[in-house]
């Protein structure tokens, strides 16, 4: 393996540390400084915060002109306001915070 690939792996490894599972409620803040990016779920999340965090422009240019990175809507704003149970995928890369949304629990009968 290659110098290159220890520092890929390494990164990808502090990338994936800081992810996991959030409420809406713990976004708050991170709405209110204008921090979080929505990521679709098309989108493999720790791929998307590498690219961000390398300061891949081309990729991410292009995952906005998609809409597949975004600012969140004004519905997801208030969702994370008024909706504690509402379940996100998080990962930290600062200065900000990529969530996808997770779905919601199903019912077993």
């Amino acid at each position: 393996m290659s110098g290159g690939d220890d520092d890929t792996d390494g990164l990808r490894a502090r990338v994936e540390a800081t992810m996991g599972p959030v409420r809406g409620s713990d976004l708050v803040a991170h709405l209110g400084r204008d921090a979080v990016l929505v990521v679709a779920p098309a989108l493999d999340l720790v791929a998307c915060a590498l690219a961000v965090v390398r300061d891949d422009a081309e990729a991410v240019r292009g995952w906005v002109a998609s809409g597949a990175l975004r600012k969140p809507t004004a519905a997801e704003h208030a969702a994370a306001r008024d909706d504690a149970d509402a379940r996100w995928l998080a990962v930290v890369v600062q200065p900000y915070v990529l969530v996808q949304a997770l779905a919601p629990p199903v019912a077993v009968s």
